[in-house]
């Protein structure tokens, strides 16, 4: 047997232990909040090795449906006929942020106040301070975009935003990819491309505010497809089309 027919099977294997606990998640055999069998357990159950099945569970808790708590257990979290059990890939939610953000910002370089501006400006104060100092700075980053969006003076914009972190915080692997990138390196690039947003803004430069929140965006996307397993049933890059309307229509 070659090691590609290996490596198929193994991945046959989780796959289908995964399926069987996600149909009893779902008949209700383990029911929301509690706990599943140990990995020995299921494991002498179904026939297969602990390590098929710790795949199983990595793989549903990447899909959200559990959460593996070290020292405690597995404890189910999501249905699958729960509306919430929808968790959208990294790239699905970065394409949607590209194609949503740079158009919310040039439009709020035209509506923008001087108090947004000095927002704005404390905002990426207390980002380069977190990240000379080595600490996350991940609620500036989160308002230092919902702060452009407020400055559309259009709560329905301010929303989406809002709506679009939601997302990223339910997405198991939105945040196992942000945890690769949450170095002090990578936190200055992104301040770095802030600082760029932010001088399209004061000039009220549309195009120049589009352009600049397209690059960031398209400067995280091809970071983290970088660092992404392309092998993965989970990845879902291929969707990602990186298209500049600006420069398509232009």
């Amino acid at each position: 047997m070659t090691e590609n027919n290996i490596n198929q099977d193994y991945k046959k294997q989780y796959q289908e232990i995964a399926q069987v606990l996600l149909e009893q998640i779902s008949s209700g055999k383990y029911p929301l909040g509690s706990k599943l069998p140990p990995e020995r357990t299921i494991a002498d159950a179904y026939g297969v090795s602990r390590t098929i099945v710790r795949e199983a569970l990595i793989a549903l808790e990447v899909k959200g449906f559990i959460s593996i708590k070290q020292s405690s257990g597995v404890y189910v979290i999501n249905k699958p006929d729960s509306l919430q059990s929808r968790i959208m890939g990294p790239f699905e939610l970065l394409q949607a942020s590209q194609l949503l953000e740079t158009n919310i910002a040039a439009f709020a370089s035209q509506m923008i106040t001087i108090a947004n501006i000095e927002t704005l400006k404390k905002i990426l104060e207390q980002e380069l301070q977190a990240t000379t100092n080595n600490k996350s700075n991940k609620e500036n980053d989160f308002h230092f975009h919902l702060t452009i969006a407020e400055a559309t003076q259009n709560q329905m914009l301010v929303n989406a935003i809002k709506n679009l972190w939601k997302h990223k915080e339910k997405s198991f692997n939105w945040e196992q990819l942000a945890e690769h990138t949450n170095t002090k390196g990578y936190r200055l690039k992104w301040y770095a491309d802030h600082q760029q947003i932010l001088a399209a803004l004061c000039r009220r430069d549309s195009e120049g505010t589009y352009k600049a929140m397209w690059q960031h965006i398209e400067n995280e996307k091809n970071v983290l497809m970088n660092i992404s397993d392309k092998t993965s049933i989970d990845f879902d890059g291929y969707i990602f089309s990186s298209v500049n309307l600006l420069e398509h229509l232009s």
